[in-house]
């Protein structure tokens, strides 16, 4: 943790908060919260720990920060999927795709952040279990919006609960995720990823 005695920098002036809180963001994602050290921050974000602590606050502020950042770029990833699709439901597949197509950069982890967060603090009573459960919680619920909204333009079937087909999106979406972390071979997969597509096909009224 970081504290008031460690400090005796001021940030630069050149100082992006933008960018330092993405490469804090990148660094957690990969190492997790316990097991990132000031040494590491201080490395990722170029800057001394006094500039950490004018900038942040703590190692603590810092993670839910750069948290917080990486659910709000995963949810306007998929409402730009679904600005650009006449179909949710085809919206919402498109993105399902795009999880396993790789990037020109690759991501610091396979598996979602928010999860990874969720299961490094399940004995831990803090506001950062509580905030990776928000997060959670909020992009399910886009997907549930999402279904909603694919059953108002008649395209889910009567019998499909919006709420609870979201839930299952997302269970089956951090199962692959955390698969592929874990080192399953690329045609695991693509059939894994088809599978859940098939799912959502299956939804199609």
């Amino acid at each position: 943790m970081l504290n008031n005695t460690e400090f005796d920098v001021a940030r630069p002036s050149s100082f992006d908060r933008q960018e330092a809180l993405s490469n804090a963001r990148d660094l957690f994602w990969r190492k997790g919260f316990h097991a990132t050290s000031l040494k590491d921050i201080e490395g990722a974000l170029s800057l001394k720990p006094g500039s950490i602590y004018a900038a942040f606050g703590s190692k603590k502020a810092l993670f839910a920060e750069a948290l917080k950042l990486y659910a709000q770029e995963a949810q306007a990833e998929f409402l730009d999927c679904l600005k650009q699709e006449e179909s949710p439901l085809d919206a919402v597949m498109t993105y399902v795709r795009g999880l396993t197509i790789p990037k020109e950069q690759c991501a610091p982890s396979n598996a979602c952040m928010v999860f990874k967060t969720a299961l490094e603090l399940v004995e831990d009573d803090t506001d950062l279990k509580q905030i990776a459960g928000q997060q959670l919680s909020s992009m399910a619920e886009r997907f549930a919006e999402a279904f909603e909204l694919a059953r108002q333009k008649g395209e889910l079937a009567d019998n499909v609960d919006p709420h609870r087909a979201a839930l299952k999106l997302q269970s089956n979406l951090t199962g692959m995720r955390g698969m592929i972390e874990g080192g399953l071979p690329p045609e695991d997969i693509k059939n894994l990823n088809d599978d859940i597509i098939s799912d959502l096909e299956r939804l199609r009224a």
